[in-house]
């Protein structure tokens, strides 16, 4: 019986089932669970869910044997760890499995030449396609590993060279960034700082954002940036030495929300009150940022939604190769206690 039939001798519902339960048609279904463009998040979420509800699954080994297929992908990411990398992971997982495909993942900690090592591995096993998460951009051996992949490739919050075949899911962390910095300079802040990781596309988005911020409202440049690795122990050292300078800042972002414990060890060791005395905003909406007292203002995007984007930007190349495609997503800020008007006490004064 065909994955158009209700269902199978064994009684498995098939994708009919499937539309049935969505509200949807069988095409639509059929178009998300194989990847392809088009389907609106809410509808896609709409099949997934049915799908998952019905227990449905493609007939993996017969669309394998016809593709001389796997049926599986290989996922590599930087720091499973962090919160956020998990909850994308999530999101491909929940589009790959229900199209029927496995997810081989590998983790290499932060360690560029590990990267190198996971896609080659990868490779060998024949996977049908590969995500990506790397820690860097330049890695010359993570470079020559991609370059002999033959296989689809899907880069998240990533920009390789040209001659990388590479398609594209990214935040559009400009867009975030850059409405926190004008929310705080138009609070009166007018030095503010940055904290930020490697030397990355998101690192890079996020200087411009708070450059570009100062810009818009014809305000001259005062932004003091510190690099690092995003680690709880660079987020302390950051405001450490920010807010050891003899005009320290009025307002801080960070780059990532593995900076935010960090910092805020920095803040209470100082006794500072947040969005009274300092002002901060963090990346990512983890929980620590909503339950923390008071609440850390933060710029927000949908994590999973990233993961699910890659995996059917991913399942469509597999289904039929084409032109490197890029995906951008969205990022916004909202507002929370943690900022606040800036102190008269501070280098705003003279600012």
């Amino acid at each position: 019986m065909s994955e158009n039939a209700p269902g199978d001798p064994k009684g498995r519902p098939g994708i009919k089932a499937v539309a049935a339960l969505a509200g949807v048609g069988i095409a639509s279904v059929s178009r998300v669970l194989s990847g392809q463009p088009g389907s609106s998040p809410q509808l896609t979420q709409r099949v997934l869910d049915a799908a998952r509800a019905l227990g449905y699954t493609p007939n993996a080994l017969a669309q394998g044997l016809r593709r001389r297929a796997t049926r599986s992908i290989g996922f590599v990411v930087s720091d499973i760890t962090n919160p956020l990398i998990a909850s994308i992971v999530g999101g491909a997982e929940s589009v790959l499995s229900v199209a029927g495909f496995s997810v081989l993942l590998t983790n290499s900690g932060g360690v560029p030449s590990i990267d190198a090592e996971r896609i080659e591995v990868l490779m060998q096993r024949q996977v049908d396609g590969l995500i990506l998460l790397p820690a860097l951009e330049d890695d010359a051996a993570t470079l020559a590993a991609l370059r002999n992949v033959k296989s689809p490739i899907v880069v998240i919050d990533r920009s390789f060279p040209d001659d990388i075949p590479a398609h594209y899911v990214l935040s559009d962390h400009y867009q975030g960034i850059g409405a926190a910095a004008r929310h705080l300079l138009e609070s009166g802040h007018r030095r503010l700082g940055l904290v930020v990781g490697r030397d990355v596309r998101p690192t890079r988005e996020r200087i411009r954002a708070m450059q570009d911020a100062f810009d818009s409202l014809g305000l001259k440049r005062d932004l003091i940036v510190h690099r690092g690795t995003l680690s709880p122990e660079h987020g302390k050292a950051a405001l450490e030495e920010m807010l050891a300078q003899k005009r320290p800042p009025s307002a801080i972002v960070l780059g990532g929300n593995q900076l935010l414990e960090g910092a805020l060890s920095a803040v209470h060791r100082r006794g500072l009150k947040l969005g009274v005395d300092l002002s901060l905003v963090s990346c990512d909406d983890v929980p620590l940022c909503r339950f923390h007292q008071p609440a850390i203002a933060t710029v927000m995007r949908d994590a999973s939604l990233l993961g699910a984007r890659a995996a059917q930007l991913l399942l469509a190349h597999i289904e039929a190769p084409g032109e490197p495609e890029t995906v951008s997503l969205p990022t916004w800020f909202e507002l929370r206690e943690s900022c606040g008007a800036a102190p008269v006490t501070s280098a705003n004064a003279s600012g």
